[in-house]
């Protein structure tokens, strides 16, 4: 019995380092390149909003708008007024909005926008 909870454990854990390795190579395979205007500061910040974003993206939003694997294999291509009226409905708790939402902060759902604005423009 100590010996079968030792292999569900040991793999559980290579299964939670497989998981991170993996979002690591998301992110670096998706992260926009930062504008060469930007202090070093100013880039540290914008690269942790960016990895934020990309994590929020991938364990909330992509089962449903893709980019990586597990539905559509792009990039939501939403316009200025779709992030607009997006916003809008999750400030206003609209009840039609995605369910998604409701587990996400203003400031989480404002790095996922960062990150499909930006990756938009790369």
């Amino acid at each position: 019995m100590v010996i079968l909870c030792c292999v569900r454990c040991v793999s559980k854990q290579a299964l939670a380092q497989r998981e991170k390795a993996q979002m690591q190579q998301d992110i670096e395979r998706l992260l926009p390149p930062v504008p060469s205007s930007f202090s070093h500061g100013d880039s540290v910040r914008l690269i942790q909003n960016w990895t934020l974003g990309i994590r929020l993206y991938k364990n909330n939003c992509a089962s449903c708008h893709g980019i990586f694997g597990e539905s559509k294999d792009t990039i939501p291509n939403f316009s200025k007024v779709q992030f607009d009226d997006y916003k809008s409905a999750f400030l206003a708790r609209d009840s039609t909005n995605h369910a998604v939402m409701a587990k996400m902060t203003e400031e989480e759902l404002n790095n996922v926008f960062l990150f499909l604005i930006d990756i938009k423009r790369s």
